[in-house]
């Protein structure tokens, strides 16, 4: 005599040879457990909410639905809208925990009929985090050090190798060699500006860079 098993997560009642009997059911479980155990159970809850009220959800509608997130899952990314966006197991695990707090209290219109508002989801946890990078990139854009230049003999340089070459006869080149191995603060815009006249008024009475 067989005997009955429930799956803890959505109750549905089967037998160990019913388990076993098909490979494409054997295969998605071990997919699914592969990827990872936790976001497994995860996803067990997900798929009961297809189930129609007072409905288990039978296993070949269960094995049809993992199967259809599989390929997203084992390589943490989605694909929405002509591109393809990042989602690492731990939105998986965040996007779905946000739809059963949805069902919890009464906010999901269930049964769900497609992955579109999972996948939703996750293209915005994706997107959140695409912008707090691009805000990072631009502040550290912003406080990262920078060299002022001005020209010598038609020359780029920082104004610290300039000053070498005009007053110091320091050969432009070489100059420029030295100044690019030293990290300079950034300076500010009226020593640049006094700077800069000290060169042009070198260069009027006949110091010519």
């Amino acid at each position: 005599m067989s005997q009955d098993i429930a799956c803890p997560v959505c109750g549905t009642e089967l037998t160990l040879a019913q388990l076993f009997s098909s490979e494409d059911t054997q295969r998605a479980f071990a997919r699914l457990a592969s990827v990872s155990i936790p976001i497994g159970s995860r996803v067990l809850q997900y798929c009961a909410l297809f189930a129609p009220p007072k409905t288990r959800l039978t296993v070949p509608k269960q094995v049809k639905l993992i199967l259809a997130l599989l390929p997203d899952l084992e390589r943490q990314a989605v694909m929405h809208k002509g591109r393809e966006w990042a989602a690492p197991l731990a939105s998986w695990a965040q996007a779905i925990d946000q739809m059963l707090t949805a069902r919890d209290t009464g906010k999901l219109d269930l049964p769900m009929k497609g992955h579109a508002y999972l996948y939703s989801i996750l293209v915005s946890l994706a997107d959140k985090v695409e912008a707090r990078t691009e805000v990072q990139a631009a502040t550290a854009a912003r406080t990262e050090p920078r060299q002022d230049t001005v020209q010598v003999r038609g020359q780029s340089m920082p104004i610290g190798a300039a000053l070498g070459v005009v007053y110091g006869g320091v050969d432009p080149a070489i100059a420029k060699l030295d100044q690019d191995a030293v990290t300079a603060a950034a300076m500010p815009t009226a020593q640049r500006q006094h700077i800069a006249a000290v060169l042009a008024d070198a260069a009027k009475k006949g110091l010519k860079p």
